[in-house]
C-alpha cells in the first residue's frame, strides 16, 4: 500500500480509495507511538468528544483555508490559492457527508426534497448547537478547575461551533419556503 501523500493530494485535489486506507495506517501507527509513549491514558475519550473534535478540526480547517487562501491570492504564491480552495471545497464536502446519515433517515419519512434539506439542517444544527453548549459547559468546568489548557481548547469549540450554526442558521433562513 502506498504512502499517503498530502502535496500529491493538494495538487490533484483527489484522495483515492487506497490513499485514504494508508492515510488511515499512517494516523493509527501515530496515535499508537504517542499512546505507547504514555505510562496510561487518564481521560477517557467518548464518541461525542471524537465528533465534537472532528467538526471543529473541520472548521478551523475551512477558516484557514480561506485566509492562507487570501494571503496566496495577494502576494500571488502560485498554485496556493488554488490548493486553498481544494482544501475549503473538502471542508464543506466533509460537511455534507456529516449531515448525510440525519437526511438518510429523514428521507424516509419526508418525500419533499426542499423540507427534507430544511429538516436535515436543522436536526444537524440541533446536534452542533448540542456540542457547542458541551464544550462551553466544559470550558467552565475547566477553569473552575484551574485548567487553562483545556479550558482553552473547550473554548475554541464552542466558538467554531458557533461559526458553524451561524451558518446554518443561514441556509435553513434561506431554505424555507416562504
Amino acid at each position: 500500500m502506498d504512502n499517503f501523500d498530502l502535496r500529491k493530494y493538494l495538487a490533484e485535489g483527489h484522495l483515492y480509495e487506497n490513499e485514504m486506507g494508508s492515510l488511515g495506517d499512517e494516523l493509527a501507527d501515530e496515535i499508537e507511538d504517542i499512546l505507547s509513549k504514555e505510562d496510561k491514558v487518564n481521560e477517557v475519550i467518548d464518541p461525542v468528544s471524537i465528533l465534537a473534535t472532528v467538526l471543529a478540526g473541520t472548521t478551523l480547517t475551512n477558516i484557514l483555508s480561506k485566509w492562507v487562501g487570501k494571503i496566496f491570492k495577494k502576494y500571488n504564491f502560485g498554485k496556493g490559492e488554488e490548493a486553498a480552495k481544494k482544501i475549503e471545497s473538502f471542508t464543506h464536502r466533509l460537511e455534507k457527508d456529516f449531515k448525510s446519515p440525519i437526511k438518510r433517515v429523514m428521507g424516509l419519512f419526508i418525500k419533499n426534497e426542499k423540507a427534507l434539506e430544511v429538516t436535515t439542517d436543522a436536526l444537524y444544527a440541533a446536534v452542533i448547537l448540542t456540542l457547542g453548549v458541551l464544550a462551553g459547559g466544559g470550558a467552565v468546568q475547566a477553569l473552575l478547575k484551574g485548567d487553562l489548557n483545556k479550558s482553552s481548547i473547550l473554548t475554541l469549540k464552542a466558538a467554531l461551533k458557533g461559526k458553524d450554526l451561524n451558518s446554518l442558521i443561514r441556509d435553513i433562513a434561506t431554505n424555507i419556503p416562504g
